[in-house]
Order: structure tokens, then sequence, then C-alpha cells
């Protein structure tokens, strides 16, 4: 596809200028064995204690769906919720992937999920309770029967939703309609009883992602140049 000369210049990275983690970058065992987190990668990617089998796993997927998987597990490590995530159910893809979530010291997946949801935590539930805007947020996904989306950041914003069917849905939304915590004040429509939403990223995110576009913006590539500046990235 041909893409017009407004195509954001930050959404036209290529695997050609972006890294792709080693097992021992994501497992963040490069100086030394750190056990406890090449046990919870393991678990996700393979669902396995062995770890040669789980490094096999990582090493059979493409590039891009390594660095994918990376930027989320980097992004969920440094939240403090990556025990809550049990293995991938399927493949990855470049952006997100489907996981059977895994019971926790702080309960199970929802628990966890609304316990970061409160106050100035860095997600909001999806639900009419936070306003018409958050409940929109996750209405498009039939399957999801709850969800929660980041509020605290513009741009590769994780998009969260425990689904019908028992499993949870993580990936990434290039631009994030719901950054309203922290965001300029000029950007932020509040409506009472309405909620709030984030205009100018909500325009970005109809233009660049909910169209045609979308397979050139939601890259690996460009998600990882627009975290790599503020998310400790394993890579």
């Amino acid at each position: 596809m041909h893409l017009p000369e407004d195509f954001p210049n930050e959404l036209r990275h290529t695997d050609a200028d972006t890294p792709v983690p080693t097992w021992a970058q994501v497992t963040r065992s490069v100086s030394a064995a750190n056990q406890q987190m090449i046990t919870q990668v393991a678990r996700l990617v393979a669902d396995t204690d062995d770890e040669p089998t789980a490094r096999a796993v990582w090493e059979s997927w493409p590039g891009n769906y390594r660095r994918s998987t990376a930027l989320i597990i980097d992004k969920v490590y440094a939240q403090g919720w990556l025990d809550a995530l049990g293995a991938i159910d399927g493949w990855p893809w470049d952006g997100g992937f489907y996981c059977r979530p895994a019971e926790t010291a702080r309960g199970a997946f929802a628990d966890v999920l609304d316990s970061l949801s409160d106050g100035d935590r860095p997600f909001i539930a999806c639900t009419l309770r936070n306003g018409l805007f958050a409940y929109l947020n996750a209405y498009p996904h039939k399957a999801w029967r709850r969800g929660w989306m980041e509020t605290d950041t513009a741009t590769a914003a994780l998009h969260v939703g425990l689904m019908k069917d028992g499993r949870a849905e993580i990936h990434f939304d290039v631009f994030n309609p719901l950054f309203i915590s922290g965001a300029p004040a000029r950007d932020v429509i509040r409506i009472p009883l309405v909620g709030a939403f984030n205009r100018k990223q909500f325009v970005l995110h109809r233009r660049w992602e909910q169209s045609d576009f979308g397979p050139y913006s939601r890259t690996s590539a460009n998600l990882y140049h627009l975290m790599r500046d503020r998310v400790p990235l394993s890579f």
C-alpha cells in the first residue's frame, strides 16, 4: 500500500531498524541466570518448567512475534502483574496474544486487573460505571466479558480483556483514546456522567489503526520505538 504523506514518521519502522530479543534478554539473564524470570517466561511461552523446551519454542517463533511478546512481558513485568499470566494459547501475533489466566496470591486475573484500576493506578475498567467512553473502549471486542485499558500512556498502551471462554487477551493499541491520566488538559474531554477520553489520541486511533493503515501501524517494530525511552525494556 502507498502510505500518505501525513503517515506518522514514528510508524515507519521496520524489522531492519529494530532488534529482536534473545532468550537471555527476555528472561533478564544476560549477566547471570534470573531463575524467577526464566520460570515465569517458560510458563508463559510453553507451559513448562523446562527451560530448554521453552527456549526451543521461543526460537521457533518469527522475530516479530518474539519482539511483540517480549514487549508485553516487559511492560507487564514493570507493572508487577506478570504472575497473573498463564501459558500463551496457540501462537502470539505481532501486537498481542491470548493466554490462560493464572491464580495469584492477590486473587484471580480479574481481581489483579481491578486492583490496578483503582485511584491513580495505570488501568481503568471498561465499564459503564466508569463512563460511556470507558465502556465503548471494550465494546467492539464481542468475545470479552471484562476489559481494561491503560490510562497513563498515550502510545503503545495495553488493552486487556477477559474472554467469555476463560482466556485472556492482551494486545497493544498504538494510540490510546483513554489516555486521560497525566495527559495535557487541552486533549481530554470530560463530560459529567459520560466520562472522559483523549480527543487527540482518539482521532489518531481512528485514522491510523481503525482503517486500512492498521497493519502498517500496529507492528512490534513501531511499538518498540514508541516504548524504548519510557519502559524498562529487556532488549
